[in-house]
């Protein structure tokens, strides 16, 4: 929803200079900013030093955390010039879905029937908001979005490993935002060239970026780490719930986003899948054995050391 304020609201917000607030700008000063944040909240030198005493193969993690991260604010900034606001919410509320699924596989967490029906029920209200939209054709900015959930659930997956590893939050602060916008920067002028960025310090894009990237960045990434180290997957998938409803108030306040009909009904949909995953009751001893299976999960990746990365994540 703020992503796409941003691009609606770009000429106002850039002080008339519409190129000023394009995506690649923003993912480039946003990540930038939010790094440089931490570095200036907390203490630099114990930043550093924390992330030097780290092995390679966590290094090599954190990068590719912030690489994946810098991506999933690609796909959603390019798809919404492609889609509609309501779309894009509806459909990223798979990205907590897959999560949940992928991450109990992937840590050996036994899932209730009722998140098995409820995540159904929600995949089903997606792929209904994608085919109605497009007339049964995928068009590229849902298609963007889809993706964007994807690699939002091998993120999380990522970052629950890291948090496993008690890296302290602002390392994995400032180690996220600072290599995306890295890794991004020399991605972005490979693909386009040096003058991509001719823009970057027109207008008041920087002092847009220090807010978003210290109200929005900073400070959603450190409760989703926070969440991520006392809640199961599944428990965080469940908790992600109200989003959809959030994120289409907003859009309708902020962006004069009107969901149509056939997205309605697809929201109902999903809303009825999120009711299943929420209130569903589990058997008996369920999530006891999901938390205590996840919490076996993370002490066998602290018993690994080194060897807790692999190709596979």
């Amino acid at each position: 929803m703020i992503v796409s304020f941003l691009i609606v609201h770009a000429m106002s917000l850039s002080g008339g200079l519409d190129q000023a607030l394009s995506p690649c700008n923003v993912l480039l000063v946003g990540n930038f900013c939010a790094a440089m944040l931490v570095l200036t909240l907390f203490k630099p030198a114990s930043i550093l030093r924390e992330i030097s005493e780290l092995p390679w193969s966590i290094k090599g993690l954190m990068l590719l955390d912030g690489a994946l991260t810098a991506l999933i604010s690609a796909l959603i900034f390019t798809g919404l010039e492609y889609t509609t606001a309501s779309n894009a919410i509806l459909i990223g509320r798979m990205a907590p879905v897959l999560y949940a699924l992928i991450g109990a596989l992937a840590l050996g967490t036994v899932l209730a029937r009722p998140v098995w029906i409820g995540n159904g029920f929600i995949i089903v209200g997606v792929l209904m908001i994608v085919l109605f939209s497009t007339g049964g054709n995928v068009n590229k900015g849902d298609a963007m979005m889809i993706a964007s959930t994807f690699v939002f659930s091998i993120v999380s997956i990522i970052g629950k490993k890291l948090v496993a590893r008690k890296i302290s939050m602002p390392v994995l602060l400032f180690a996220r935002n600072l290599s995306g916008s890295v890794i991004f920067f020399f991605v972005a002028i490979y693909l386009f060239g040096v003058h991509h960025f001719a823009d970057v310090f027109a207008g008041s894009l920087w002092m847009v970026m220090v807010v978003y990237a210290g109200l929005i960045i900073v400070v959603s990434q450190w409760l989703w780490y926070k969440a991520s180290a006392e809640l199961s997957s599944v428990s965080m998938g469940r908790w992600a719930s109200p989003a959809p409803l959030v994120g289409l108030t907003f859009a309708y306040f902020v962006n004069n986003n009107i969901p149509d009909s056939k997205q309605l009904i697809a929201g109902v949909v999903i809303l009825v899948g999120i009711a299943i995953t929420t209130f569903g009751k589990p058997a008996p001893g369920t999530q006891v054995a999901e938390d205590k299976r996840e919490t076996s999960s993370k002490a066998d990746l602290l018993m690994q050391g080194d060897n807790v990365v692999s190709p596979s994540v």
